[in-house]
């Protein structure tokens, strides 16, 4: 049985695409109100009391960005956590959403927070976030209606425009390099697009992993996309993080790397 639905122009090249093949989880939303404990987009966070929220430099608290409830998510990635929550969380404030563009990893504008045991008594987490929220024409925030997630699982194979690429697929890209058009059905084929966990990334841009310090950070822990009316990051762009192998398996999110670019 066939892995993949590749354009006829590629099929000679399907043992070497096929070999990249990597588990994902697809993540699909719903517009509606969640509970504290839910996975979703926006929204309030599951947060205890005895923690300190997130605030920039500046003092500012960072919004909810994304809540994923490993209770709810399929056992298809390795690594990953089966229980607990792991939540993303970015500078709504800042017109660049919080990110470094000289160092992915710096957590000032965004963070990253896994709670490991969960508390079921809600009068122990925060249930007011409305020191958050400010007027919508100071905030910059890409996703614009609470949304509730759901996950289905899949395969996909390395995308074209991952860092990796270009020596896996080097034979592939120089066979075609005279063909615009077999180029770009190449990169539309495999541009791994839309939300999900771990398998590979989708760019507008550059991936950034393919300079500095980042290339071990090989783990797809969260993208968002410009998907529907209600999520946009710039112009019609995606957010991702990307966390190494080792750390995921040791569940320390304090270096996860975040980027997120548009057209």
């Amino acid at each position: 049985m066939k892995l993949l639905n590749l354009p006829e122009a590629f099929e000679q090249y399907r043992s070497v695409i096929e070999e990249t093949i990597q588990p994902t989880v697809f993540i699909e939303t719903e517009e509606r109100k969640t509970s504290l404990f839910e996975s979703k987009f926006a929204g309030d966070p599951y947060f205890p009391l005895s923690m300190e929220y997130p605030k920039s430099p500046e003092g500012q608290p960072l919004k909810l960005l994304a809540q994923i409830n490993f209770t709810d998510v399929p056992r298809h990635l390795p690594n990953f956590p089966e229980e607990g929550i792991l939540q993303f969380y970015i500078d709504g404030y800042d017109d660049v959403l919080g990110i470094d563009f000289d160092n992915g990893q710096n957590q000032e504008g965004f963070c990253v927070i896994f709670h490991e045991h969960i508390v079921s008594d809600e009068s122990q987490l925060v249930q007011d976030f409305s020191f958050v929220e400010v007027k919508e024409e100071e905030f910059f925030f890409p996703v614009e209606k609470e949304m509730a997630l759901s996950f289905g699982t899949s395969y996909e194979p390395l995308s074209a425009n991952d860092f990796r690429s270009e020596k896996l697929y080097a034979k592939i890209l120089a066979n075609i390099e005279d063909n615009d058009n077999l180029v770009d059905s190449f990169y539309e084929t495999l541009n791994s697009s839309g939300h999900k966990i771990g398998g590979y990334p989708f760019f507008t841009q550059e991936d950034p992993r393919a300079y500095g310090d980042y290339t071990d950070s090989t783990i797809l822990l969260l993208q968002i996309d410009s998907v529907g009316e209600h999520i946009v990051w710039g112009d019609d762009g995606v957010g991702n993080f990307f966390i190494t192998e080792d750390e995921l398996k040791r569940k320390d999110f304090s270096k996860v790397l975040y980027n997120w670019d548009c057209y």
